[in-house]
C-alpha cells in the first residue's frame, strides 16, 4: 500500500518553495534534484524510502509548484533555498541525497548543518574534483538544450518530448505531473538560468573545494564504462571514487546501466543505498531508530 504524501510550502521573503513529505521514522531523508529538474526526479525513489524513513522532496525555485526567483540561480542561491526548506522541514537526524548538480549542494549543506545532516548519498553527481574545463567540455551541448526547451515550451511542444525522454520511466499520475510541470515557461526559464550561472558557480566550487563532509557518504556512479574496459577514462566516475576515498566513511558503487538518471532507471539501487545510510544514522542515534 503506497505511503500517503502531503504537500505544503515554505515562504522565503515573497517566494514560496513547494515540498512534499511522506513516511515516518527516527531519520529524515531530504532529496535534492539535479540541474533544471523538479521533485519528479525522485518520483520512484521517494515511495520506496518512505517505507522506512521520513522523506522530503522539494521543487527548486521556478520548478514544479515553486515560485520563480528573479534574482538569479547561482549555486549559493540554490544552496540558500535548500537550507531554508531543510531547516523548516527536518527535526531529526537526516540523510541528504543529491542527484547530478544536487550532489555538491547536499555536500556543502552537510558542512553547513553538521548537527542535522548525518549522512550523504550522491547519485551520479557533478563533482568539483573535476577541472572546470573538462566539465564544461562534457556539457558543451547544454546551452542548446536549455535554450531549445524555452522555444519548445512556448510552442507547446515540450510536454510530449519530456514524456518520451527524461520521464519515460514514469507512469500514470507521476508521469502526468512530471511532464505538466516540467513544460511550463517558469520551469524552462529556471533551468536555463541555472545553466547560465553554472560555469562561474562550478569554477568557484572547484577553487574552494573539494567539499567533503565529515559524515558517512555513499556515491553512486553511472556505469558509463564497463569494468572490463579502462574505467579511468570515465573522469566523472574517477571523481566519485576520489570523493569516497576522501570521506571519513566513504563507499563508491556503480549502477548496472550507463544512464545518468539513475533515480528513474534504478530506483531500487538508490533506495537500498539510502536504507543502509539510514540504518547507520539510526544506530548512532540510539534506541528506537531504524
Amino acid at each position: 500500500m503506497p505511503v500517503e504524501s502531503t504537500s505544503s510550502f515554505v515562504l522565503i521573503a515573497d517566494r514560496r518553495l513547494h515540498y512534499c513529505t511522506a513516511g515516518d521514522g527516527s531519520v529524515s531523508v531530504f532529496f535534492e534534484a539535479g540541474m533544471g529538474k523538479s521533485r519528479s526526479t525522485w518520483s520512484l525513489v521517494q515511495p520506496l524510502v518512505a517505507e522506512f524513513a521520513h522523506t522530503i522532496v522539494y521543487d527548486r525555485a521556478g520548478h514544479g509548484l515553486s515560485d520563480p526567483d528573479e534574482t538569479g540561480r547561482d549555486f549559493d542561491r540554490i544552496l540558500d533555498d535548500h537550507l531554508a526548506v531543510l531547516d523548516a522541514t527536518v527535526d531529526r537526524p537526516c540523510v541528504v541525497v543529491g542527484h547530478s548538480y544536487g550532489g555538491p549542494v547536499v555536500r556543502v549543506a552537510a558542512n553547513r548543518r553538521p548537527d542535522t545532516i548525518k549522512a550523504v548519498a550522491l547519485v551520479d553527481e557533478v563533482s568539483e574534483i573535476c577541472k572546470p574545463e573538462r566539465m564544461m567540455a562534457a556539457m558543451r551541448g547544454a546551452s542548446v538544450l536549455y535554450g531549445s526547451q524555452v522555444i519548445l515550451a512556448r510552442l507547446k511542444l515540450l510536454r510530449p518530448l519530456l514524456g518520451k525522454s527524461y520521464y519515460r520511466f514514469l507512469q500514470g499520475a507521476a508521469l502526468k505531473e512530471a511532464v505538466d510541470e516540467g513544460s511550463t515557461m517558469n520551469s524552462v526559464r529556471a533551468a536555463r538560468a541555472e545553466w547560465r550561472a553554472f560555469r562561474e558557480s562550478f569554477t568557484a566550487l572547484h577553487d574552494s573545494g573539494p567539499h567533503i563532509p565529515d559524515v558517512s557518504l555513499t556515491t553512486i556512479s553511472s556505469n558509463r564504462i564497463p569494468p572490463e574496459k579502462d574505467r579511468d577514462r570515465d573522469f566523472l566516475g574517477a571523481a566519485h571514487r576520489r570523493t569516497a576515498e576522501l570521506s571519513p566513511s566513504g563507499r563508491h558503487v556503480y549502477s548496472e546501466n550507463r544512464h545518468h538518471y539513475i533515480p528513474l532507471v534504478e530506483p531500487h539501487l538508490v533506495a537500498q543505498e539510502i536504507r543502509d545510510l539510514v540504518r547507520q544514522v539510526g544506530a548512532a542515534a540510539g534506541p528506537g531508530a531504524q
